[in-house]
């Protein structure tokens, strides 16, 4: 039986959002404590300076990369109607989370590695903060026909 695909309710979208969110939350948080717990030390032998410019350089690009694919999947959404819609609505949501989701964890790798929470920490903390402001907290669709 095929036939148009059921939309994808708002609620199922913001709470994958959501989720995406925990998980660079809680991954900062375990990251701070066993940094903490190590004596502000990080697990690496000794710092590789090396990390922490591709920690800069991994967050410019993930930025940038989340930026045009939400650009460029917004624009499959205001072109959908229907179900299609909120599936593309979804998947334009989606996809510059999970970039912004591994450049975070990335950043919080690299300070755990080296110890130091700059830049690691600060570039995971801004791809956090992109994220946070990308997650739709109303349906944009609601009222609409």
């Amino acid at each position: 039986m095929s036939g148009e695909p059921k939309p994808l309710p708002f609620a199922t979208q913001r709470l994958v959002a959501l989720a995406l969110l925990l998980a660079m939350l809680l991954f900062g948080g375990v990251t701070f404590a066993v940094w903490h717990g190590n004596g502000g030390k990080g697990l690496g032998e000794q710092p590789e300076p090396g990390l922490d410019a591709a920690a800069i350089a991994v967050g410019i690009a993930s930025v940038l990369g989340a930026a045009v694919m939400r650009m460029v999947l917004g624009r499959a959404v205001a072109n959908a109607t229907g179900a299609a819609r909120s599936h593309a609505r979804f998947g334009a949501t989606l996809v510059p989370l999970a970039i912004l989701e591994g450049s975070c964890l990335f950043g919080l790798t690299i300070w755990l590695l080296n110890g130091n929470p700059v830049p690691g920490g600060i570039v995971a903390g801004a791809a956090f903060a992109i994220a946070v402001a990308m997650v739709p907290l109303h349906d944009p669709d609601e009222g609409r026909s």
